[in-house]
């Protein structure tokens, strides 16, 4: 396995991957919250090329390759004074292939991304993670961050 920066050739494999887990993640909110199942079939979740060319140019964000296939990725980006922390890294998306979880890919990545920031004097690293997802759970404890439980607010402004 190879873990390198997100290029601009890897946007077909990228969308694949985060239609594959958005997929899965219908899935399970069809059977667990139907309520907010529908409110995720409204406003359909996809990744545009220009989102996609945000994370390419981020300098941070980063693909785990097997055998030239593109099999997870993990976006992030880089925010100034949020959370009381003058720099950190934001992490957005992390997906890996279905038939690869659980082999070591998503602790590379993540490893990877620490890496990133001690070399980049990154203060620290956030993410969300559903309280439901405890595979991602168990993941981001193997790898030494501090999970909590969590609850999001939102504004939207316009629909």
């Amino acid at each position: 396995m190879r873990i390198r920066l997100l290029e601009a050739k890897d946007y077909k494999a990228y969308k694949r991957l985060f239609d594959e887990a958005y997929g899965e993640y219908l899935v399970f909110l069809k059977r667990e919250n139907p309520q907010q199942y529908r409110k995720e079939r409204r406003e359909k979740r996809e990744v545009s090329r220009a989102r996609f060319d945000f994370y390419v140019k981020t300098g941070s964000s980063f693909v785990a390759e097997e055998e030239g296939e593109v099999i997870g990725y993990v976006a992030s980006q880089t925010v100034h004074f949020e959370h009381g922390v003058d720099k950190l890294l934001w992490i957005e998306y992390m997906v890996v292939q279905q038939k690869f979880r659980n082999c070591g890919v998503g602790l590379a990545l993540l490893n990877k991304l620490i890496g990133y920031a001690e070399q980049s004097g990154i203060d620290r690293i956030y993410t969300t993670i559903n309280p439901d997802n405890d595979a991602s759970i168990k993941l981001h404890l193997k790898a030494g961050f501090n999970v909590e439980d969590w609850k999001a607010a939102s504004y939207r402004i316009k629909e």
